[in-house]
């Protein structure tokens, strides 16, 4: 079964382009990265915005048009 986490489609996304490589370009230790990926890492979103933006995506945050106001 494949995970919804945050982390589990970093992961995937890291592994296509080559942890190492992505490492090296971004300067963090390959064992460090490797951990921040594992489900249940607790990732910071400071790295999950570096990550994003070496592999060509960014995070947005949308208000969502249902609800109401403070009301998801």
């Amino acid at each position: 079964m494949k995970s919804n986490s945050i982390e589990y489609r970093l992961r995937e996304l890291v592994r296509a382009r080559g942890l190492r490589k992505t490492s090296r370009a971004l300067g963090i230790d390959p064992a460090s990265l490797y951990r921040s990926l594992e489900d249940g890492s607790n990732i910071k979103l400071e790295r999950i915005k570096r990550l994003l933006a070496h592999l060509g995506y960014e995070i947005r945050i949308v208000k969502s048009r249902k609800g109401k106001r403070g009301r998801p």
